[in-house]
């Protein structure tokens, strides 16, 4: 007997038999046997109620309110600032502490104020956390860079004594400061040149490489021939 002769014999076979179940069957739930809730059972030993962490200075009595920083400002070169913030959020942004710095050094806008964190300058768009990142806990510190900047003017003197003045200024030869090539071969010069190159270039390898060449070309300038 071969496999398709076996197969066909197979299929008769059931064929001839009752079909139990229709394709359209369709059960009545009256007849199914009622049947309890499934629950899981018992744990042997009931789990133990984890403890509430007591509130301590160090840490929010709020679970999502961030913890308050202390931001300390210095200036790397004139005008000489030592300004601290305190009880700032990391949410702060840079321009905020752009105008807080304005109002010190009595700036009427916050264009020449530059901020950097570790030599790098801070758009204004940030905040104090995304800036600092993971070390914004505690205390911050940044630097700050003003650009062009002049000291303010005294107040007018009344007509007596500004006449006064003028016969004294007149008198007395007028104080002068370093000029020329002795403002060229100070450390200030090339600290704010270095400054304002990285306030431009906004890399620390190109502001040194570029530094090195006008230091380079200065030298070679100034070398006896």
């Amino acid at each position: 007997m071969t496999e398709l002769t076996f197969a066909k014999s197979f299929l008769s076979t059931l064929d001839s038999r009752p079909i139990k179940l229709p394709s359209d069957h369709i059960s009545d739930p009256k007849t199914f046997e009622p049947k309890g809730p499934y629950t899981l059972p018992r744990m042997p030993n009931p789990m133990a109620k984890r403890p509430r962490r007591s509130s301590t200075p160090s840490t929010p009595t709020n679970p999502g309110a961030a913890p308050a920083l202390s931001i300390s400002l210095k200036s790397l070169r004139n005008p000489p600032i030592d300004l601290r913030l305190s009880e700032q959020s990391p949410g702060t942004s840079i321009h905020d502490v752009k105008v807080a710095v304005a109002e010190t050094l009595g700036e009427k806008g916050t264009e020449k104020i530059r901020i950097l964190y570790k030599k790098k300058p801070c758009a204004d768009s940030k905040t104090i956390g995304e800036v600092v990142g993971e070390e914004a806990t505690g205390e911050v510190e940044l630097a700050v860079m003003v650009i062009g900047w002049t000291a303010p003017q005294a107040p007018d003197l009344t007509e007596a004594a500004a006449i006064g003045a003028d016969t004294v200024m007149s008198e007395a030869p007028v104080a002068q400061g370093r000029s020329g090539e002795a403002v060229v071969e100070t450390e200030e010069f090339w600290g704010d040149l270095q400054g304002w190159l990285l306030q431009r270039v906004r890399d620390e390898t190109a502001t040194a490489e570029a530094l090195a060449c006008f230091k380079r070309g200065w030298n070679t300038r100034t070398a006896p021939r």
